[in-house]
């Protein structure tokens, strides 16, 4: 019987819910509650109502919670994200994918949210964030900025010894920062191809938002990170799925080129390239070059072509060996990292560990810990707070 009872919810807000928050087309919304696209017109017109059970479904469905439908009035807080991607035509089209990364979205706006929540609770004030980049003054100087705020030690970035690590040292770089470094959603049934999304980011302050894709490899993560960071410094809330590694479409939008180049210019600075580079034995040096930088050999190759050291033709040359290896290489099948380190990366370590410190000081229970923490079960925990207070 008490499925049967009618949820007496704001109808505009349910739109709001479907067409702002996680952006579904009302057929594809439709399908998946398993209903007709008229009955879930009806209900956001208010001719109708859902039930209570089927509202519970709709809540899944949008990353939602049920408290939201029965607001007056839909939020005015919740801006959607400046789209960027350079998408082919099936992927535009791929209706699970688009639903996917903007879950992925919401969620990431949830967990913000928790952060700011968690801090109120610890009675700690967040974090200023003095990171602002105007584009007039110019790639070069936006980089010298965002070097001189994250006040990395690249001495010790060099000594890193393989690409994971040099991953985890750009997260925790950027971390201690106050701005929250995620991967998109533990869960298998929410991941992200690369082709719909690299990565995006959330510029809200406090506690600025970045989410790279862990179907990339680390030197690409890597390159999202910093691309992601110099928007938030310019204060656009953006998704995007190009790196520096590719060549780049003649349509890609300026600002997306501007901070391909400032990222650049962070993880490899023209002054300390050139001073490495041998023309005449870059072919043997490439390698080395690269680890001594922590990014792909073809990112040293796009560097060196757009500070004009190497032609197009060269690029073109190199690029085209490697696309011949790629083809003739194997498909890698590595299993995957353990579940609680895949928990760990999609919250993130700053987010965790404010998590752990608030259960510690008995402002949130075990179950809460477990809930903010991806709704994982208690038997992660700690694993979890092993790794992170090590």
């Amino acid at each position: 019987m008490a499925k049967s009872v009618k949820a007496l919810i704001t109808p505009e807000v349910l739109k709001w819910a479907r067409e702002r928050r996680i952006k579904l087309e009302i057929d594809y919304a439709a399908k998946k509650l398993k209903i007709d696209p008229e009955r879930l017109e009806a209900w956001e017109n208010g001719t109708e109502q859902p039930t209570f059970a089927q509202l519970k479904k709709i809540a899944k469905l949008y990353k939602t919670h049920i408290s939201i439908f029965y607001l007056s009035e839909p939020p005015i807080d919740f801006q959607p994200l400046t789209d960027y991607r350079v998408l082919p035509a099936q992927i535009a089209i791929d209706e699970e994918q688009i639903y996917r990364l903007n879950a992925n979205i919401v969620e990431a706006y949830e967990r913000r949210e928790m952060l700011i929540e968690l801090y109120e609770l610890l009675e700690q004030p967040p974090p200023g964030i003095a990171l602002n980049v105007d584009r007039r003054a110019g790639q070069k100087r936006a980089a010298q900025i965002m070097t001189e705020f994250l006040e990395f030690n690249r001495t010790q970035l060099q000594s890193v010894n393989e690409p994971y690590a040099a991953l985890r040292f750009w997260k925790q770089t950027v971390e201690i920062k106050g701005i929250l470094v995620c991967q998109t959603s533990v869960n298998t049934h929410l991941s992200v191809e690369l082709e719909t999304a690299r990565g995006f980011c959330i510029a809200q302050r406090p506690f600025p938002v970045i989410v790279v894709n862990p179907k990339d490899g680390p030197y690409g993560r890597i390159f999202t990170l910093i691309h992601e960071l110099v928007h938030i410094a310019l204060g656009e809330s953006v998704i995007q799925n190009t790196n520096f590694e590719e060549v780049l479409p003649p349509n890609l939008d300026t600002i997306e080129v501007f901070c391909n180049q400032v990222a650049a210019e962070v993880l490899v600075p023209e002054n300390e390239l050139l001073e490495i580079v041998m023309l005449q034995t870059l072919e043997a040096d490439l390698p080395k070059i690269s680890k001594h930088f922590h990014v792909s050999p073809e990112v040293i190759m796009r560097r060196l072509l757009t500070l004009g050291k190497i032609t197009q033709r060269n690029y073109q040359a190199y690029r085209n060996i490697q696309l011949e290896k790629y083809r003739n290489t194997p498909e890698r099948t590595g299993g995957a990292a353990p579940y609680h380190n895949r928990l760990l990366n999609t919250s993130g370590e700053h987010f965790a560990r404010t998590a752990f410190t608030a259960y510690y000081e008995q402002k949130i229970t075990r179950a809460e810990l477990a809930s903010v923490l991806s709704n994982c079960d208690t038997k992660h925990l700690a694993k979890i707070e092993s790794t992170i207070f090590v």
